[in-house]
């Protein structure tokens, strides 16, 4: 049996909000995703640059900042990781309208805005990017 079947599909998760933090991780562990717990850029970095952990998909919490900041961040650790600009990022809006509510709008080559409306929708916007 080859190594790669062993391997979970790797969620790098940015998470800042210690309330929000361990209910995510619980969920995209049972929802199949290895899991790389960061609290913001600078301990991401720390963890996955220049080919340290390696993960398959960077979900980042806007907490705090603007979208744009956001996914600079995201493009950011990738390019630091040394992984291809294919890697998808997702971040999770903060604050938006009703009218935005339930949708997921690519933003970029391999990055994506989501405006959840439950946590189902992450999850298959998640599966859709990045199967487990």
């Amino acid at each position: 049996m080859s190594q790669k079947s062993l391997t979970l599909t790797t969620i790098l998760l940015v998470e800042p909000d210690d309330t929000v933090r361990p209910i995510l991780r619980d969920n995209l562990r049972l929802w199949g995703y290895n899991v790389i717990v960061t609290l913001d850029a600078a301990d991401a970095l720390q963890r996955t640059k220049s080919g340290g952990e390696l993960f398959d998909l960077i979900l980042l919490n806007q907490f705090s900042q603007s979208l744009d900041q956001s996914i600079d961040i995201g493009r950011y650790l990738r390019q630091q990781a040394e992984l291809s600009r294919q890697i998808p990022i997702v971040v999770m809006a903060e604050r938006y309208g009703v009218e935005l509510e339930g949708q997921d709008i690519q933003v970029g080559e391999s990055e994506y805005v989501t405006y959840l409306e439950d946590g189902q929708q992450l999850k298959n916007l998640l599966h859709r990017l990045c199967p487990v």
